[in-house]
């Protein structure tokens, strides 16, 4: 190891970084606009949804409270050449409406240009804005199915949703739907952003569990080597063959490893660990926080057993879904009806969507009709992707 004759001291261990609001910036030699650092943004949102069981539970059961039943249809409903049905493609933009505010579609256009041919739903993860032109206008996007691996599945351009230019080339284009968010010009911000740190905490916390009963280096440590100071090389080495002997997998129950110059045998300290009252309080507090950030007044929506001042569960259940229900869930659906309904009625389609609602709470109505009433465009008008 380096002799060194200062006392300078190494710490080898743990990642403290707190997620931070994605960066939406121009690249000079790229088409597209990033999305993120690394331009992964959604991919991070999917992570977080896979990886916290509080919050997909949030998503879903707001996805689920949107969608109700059903949609029930009056008239045709196969709306592309995979058989996929409007409810199909209803369900899938309410979900990603659900956990991005955003959502994606592939509209086709007939050869004459005068009515929308078939409409696919496109994973809204996999879609990046182009940059806006002398106008200000968005005039194409770009969709790979895995933006982390571009050499193998390249970007490809398409024309942003315009019914006066969607003939020849422009013929397949991707409305892009999101809801506006102050200082973003491209992309959405989900509606929990506020509560993004909590989700990632309850991820954390989940995976510390798993980790601490798998793992064989249990209690934590702090290995103090006093031998001298080591290169940046040699630390990792010492490090990997440290973890590869006691830790298992994904790093669990992480320990510290230090070393300075005291000429002493190495020095192995356990770090006692937090009491089971701590974890309680903070998984208590994370899922206040997460609730909160997705509008949920009541755990008891997502069965969550609670000591309320109601006389009984139901009673919680259906004043708490009321509430839910007026400013979550209709607010939502009703944007995602409209917007969906203007692409199906430029693709002919004369129908009434009408949402089955959950029977979970009593209404004066078994079915909630929602007409798709859209406004004629102008033919000079270009009508892409306006942010609502």
């Amino acid at each position: 190891m380096k002799d060194n004759k200062e006392n300078l001291y190494s710490v080898v261990g743990s990642n403290f970084n707190v997620p931070a609001l994605p960066v939406i910036k121009e690249i000079t030699n790229k088409d597209w606009v990033y999305y993120g650092e690394e331009n992964l943004f959604p991919e991070r949102l999917i992570k977080l949804y896979d990886s916290s069981a509080m919050h997909a539970t949030c998503i879903n059961a707001i996805k689920d409270g949107i969608f109700g039943e059903g949609v029930k249809l009056i008239g045709d409903e196969y709306i592309n050449t995979k058989g996929e049905t409007i409810d199909d493609i209803f369900e899938k933009i309410v979900l990603d409406y659900t956990l991005y505010n955003a959502y994606s579609l592939n509209v086709v256009w007939n050869k004459e240009g005068n009515a929308i041919a078939e409409v696919y739903h496109l994973p809204f993860n996999n879609v990046r804005s182009g940059k806006m032109d002398e106008d200000d206008q968005i005039i194409e996007y770009f969709y790979s199915s895995r933006w982390d691996n571009l050499r193998k599945y390249p970007a490809q351009a398409y024309r942003a949703f315009d019914a006066t230019d969607n003939k020849g080339d422009n013929a397949s284009q991707i409305f892009y739907y999101y809801n506006y968010t102050p200082g973003n010009d491209f992309y959405p911000l989900p509606a929990y952003v506020a509560g993004l740190n909590d989700v990632e905490l309850d991820s954390k916390v989940s995976r510390f569990h798993v980790n601490n009963i798998s793992n064989g280096l249990a209690p934590s440590l702090f290995i103090s080597f006093k031998n001298g100071i080591p290169t940046p090389e040699q630390r990792r080495d010492v490090y990997s063959e440290i973890e590869s002997t006691f830790s298992g997998e994904e790093n669990a129950g992480r320990f510290f490893l230090s070393f300075s110059d005291a000429d002493t045998a190495p020095e192995v300290t356990p770090i006692t660990a937090a009491n089971d009252s701590y974890y309680l309080t903070l998984e208590e507090r994370i899922t206040s926080r997460i609730l909160t950030a997705h509008r949920i007044t009541s755990p008891a929506l997502l069965g969550i057993k609670e000591s309320t001042g109601f006389s009984s569960t139901a009673d919680e259940i259906l004043v708490a879904y009321a509430h839910f229900e007026g400013t979550v869930i209709e607010p939502k659906r009703k944007k995602i009806v409209t917007s969906f309904g203007y692409i199906l009625k430029l693709s002919g389609y004369n129908i009434k969507i009408e949402v089955v609602p959950n029977k979970i709470v009593e209404t004066p109505q078994d079915v909630i009709t929602q007409e798709i009433i859209t406004p004629d465009v102008p033919e000079d008008q270009n009508i892409n992707n306006i942010p609502v």
